[in-house]
């Protein structure tokens, strides 16, 4: 278990912090531009933020439990974020805050594909095929009533 955190922690959590950024930052942009003048801004853009960090941490929970769909969710989160973001660009929003809100979505599509992190998913895949064998073999032995 240690070796496996060791060498598969940070990519981990360096795709997680990415998608939390990527979110942040498009929230921002979003907010700021399409709603300015909205008086309830803030409330809104809270209550986005929470339901989308719940789907977020929900989707990197099953890929850790192996479940390969999760990982798609986090793609389709990324590749929404970049979209959502990148038209904002005729509001002439602060460069800083519109490179960032292009830039952590594209890092973390980039981690996502990186071979350490698809070394990782298949071996959680795998860790979980042999998890169900065991609950498999554990039922059978049990004797009935």
């Amino acid at each position: 278990m240690k070796a496996f955190l060791a060498r598969y922690f940070p990519t981990f959590i360096c795709a997680f912090f990415l998608a939390c950024f990527s979110l942040s930052a498009s929230i921002s942009l979003i907010s700021s531009t399409y709603f300015r003048g909205s008086p309830e801004r803030a409330k809104y853009s809270f209550l986005v933020a929470l339901v989308l960090a719940l789907l977020l941490a929900l989707s990197h929970f099953l890929m850790i439990r192996g479940r390969p769909w999760g990982v798609r969710a986090i793609v389709v989160f990324y590749v929404a974020s970049f979209l959502a973001v990148l038209p904002t660009y005729t509001y002439q929003p602060h460069s800083v805050v519109y490179m960032t809100g292009l830039l952590f979505p594209l890092l973390g599509l980039l981690l996502l594909n990186s071979k350490r992190h698809r070394e990782m998913r298949s071996q959680l895949v795998e860790i979980r095929r042999q998890r169900e064998l065991i609950i498999r073999a554990a039922k059978a032995s049990r004797p009935r009533r």
